[in-house]
């Protein structure tokens, strides 16, 4: 029998030693998925690296058998009325499941809980499809039977994803990312199992895991673009909004609004703020060292917020990357302020006093008061573009948007208008005297160096605002020329 233990794996007569010493293996919990999220923090995250280094091992080992490694990565889920908050329950839950996994698999298997909750099974020597799809089959009889917890009982409902070396991959990250594929498969099918074929890479984007992100983090898979908010008064730019997205290798460009809620869900949005902080810090130390003066606003979210590290993180990139804390602008929801007002206000007041601005993002979308508005230490806001795209046709929008710019003028604060896509949306702005505008009319999020080259760029004559080196639309002749590379197009927030 091989169990996983804080980042170790035992043998068989270690495990049973180690559980005589102690009662139970905390290493061995498994559970549901539900709960996996509460007691994640006390699972050593070196369980991927762990498993990946046996799969690669299995691998070789199969290279020169001639044989065949089967991988199961299996979704636990229990019954809604599962009580998440007894976790001396989960740990019953979870010792049972690690029992009845063992009951129906060989001692040379492997069982390992990966970073995100789900359960890997490692079967490094199987006849073929058959072979696995019968342990398959007997893993799920085993897992559905329904479960004594201090006699209630409990329906459990797992689903697994199979993929097989070397028919679905002759590489171990590959073949545990087209298990994963084909484990989404099975929750989206509702099927109990799936095994992995190739035209699943054509169906909808598999579900993003913790550790698929945490190694986008750190290997480079994460890249930043930047969004001009441009001056309604002059036509310059005012401002860049740092723009994240990440590259993945096997399924391409990832939208933030697929993995951000992956990074919420499970802590990783601290630090992949962080990572956004500093390159994007760097990046404008690069621009003023070029002569650029230009500042960048950064998303925060209400995690951020509620870390009281933050502001002692922030004052520590500013003097390290030499950058005044003025050119740093953070923009935070709504919904983020309000989920605990003091710890936000308390937060938000260290930082400010570094120098560092705020910015009330997506404005009009939220529940926020406006004697708590009044109270919050920032100097603007910006109009959500559900309510700037298509002002033009529908006036309740409209008189929505001049309603927010009066209301932010007369709080003192700089207005910022977001989703502006036509000449129509932007004349009706200026109009309302709206301060700032972002939107694809004036540029697509595009990458630090075209930023440099829009700097660059000689005046272009008489436009409806006095546009000059920074600016991005001339109107010539009748014509709306635009500045941004059909290239930039593709890359749309």
């Amino acid at each position: 029998m091989i169990a996983f233990r804080h980042g170790r794996l035992l043998t068989a007569k270690a495990a049973k030693t180690n559980k005589l010493r102690q009662g139970e293996s905390d290493g061995r919990v498994i559970i549901p998925h539900q709960v996996g999220l509460m007691h994640q923090a006390i699972t050593d995250l070196s369980g991927n690296t762990l498993f990946e280094l046996r799969l690669r091992q299995a691998i070789l080992a199969a290279q020169h058998d001639v044989k065949q490694v089967g991988l199961l990565l299996i979704d636990i889920d229990a019954t809604d009325n599962f009580p998440i908050q007894d976790s001396a329950l989960a740990k019953e839950f979870s010792e049972k499941i690690w029992i009845r996994l063992r009951a129906v698999l060989r001692d040379s298997d492997t069982i390992v809980r990966m970073d995100d909750g789900e359960l890997a099974v490692l079967l490094p020597s199987v006849a073929g499809t058959e072979d696995v799809i019968f342990v398959a089959r007997k893993v799920l009889s085993k897992l559905e039977e329904p479960l004594l917890l201090e006699g209630l009982k409990f329906d459990v409902r797992p689903r697994i994803g199979i993929a097989l070396f070397p028919e679905h991959s002759s590489n171990a990250d590959n073949l545990v990312h087209r298990a994963d594929i084909a484990l989404a498969a099975a929750k989206r099918t509702r099927n109990k199992y799936v095994l992995y074929a190739h035209e699943q890479n054509n169906a909808p984007r598999a579900v993003l895991h913790m550790s698929e992100l945490r190694r986008a983090i750190v290997a480079d898979q994460l890249f930043l673009l930047y969004q001009p908010k441009i001056d309604l008064k002059n036509g310059l730019i005012a401002g860049l909004e740092v723009l994240t997205r990440w590259q993945h290798p096997e399924l391409g460009l990832i939208p933030p609004d697929e993995f951000i809620p992956v990074a919420e869900r499970t802590g990783l949005i601290i630090p992949l703020t962080l990572w956004v902080l500093h390159q994007s810090l760097l990046q404008c130390r690069a621009w003023n060292d070029m002569g650029i003066d230009i500042g960048i606003a950064v998303n925060l979210s209400m995690w951020n917020l509620e870390a009281q590290e933050l502001p002692d993180q922030i004052a520590g990139l500013t003097k390290s990357i030499g950058m005044p804390a003025d050119k740093l602008e953070l923009e935070i929801t709504e919904s983020a302020i309000m989920g605990d007002p003091q710890r936000t206000m308390r937060t938000l007041t260290l930082i400010r006093d570094l120098g560092v601005r705020f910015t009330i993002d997506d404005f009009g979308t939220g529940y926020s008061s406006l004697a708590h508005l009044r109270k919050l230490p920032v100097t603007g806001m910006k109009i959500d573009k559900s309510f700037v795209q298509n002002m033009e046709s529908d006036r309740d929008n409209a008189v929505i948007v001049r309603s927010i710019i009066d209301l932010g003028h007369n709080l003192g604060l700089k207005v910022t208008a977001e989703g502006v896509e036509t000449q129509e949306a932007k004349d009706m702005l200026v109009g309302f005297e709206c301060d700032e505008a972002q939107g694809y009319y004036y540029s697509y999020p595009i990458p630090a160096h075209e930023i440099a080259q829009l700097f660059r760029k000689p005046p272009l004559g008489p436009t409806d605002c006095s546009l000059a080196a920074a600016s991005f639309s001339t109107i010539t002749n009748g014509r709306n020329e635009t500045t941004r590379d059909p290239q930039a197009a593709l890359q749309r927030p």
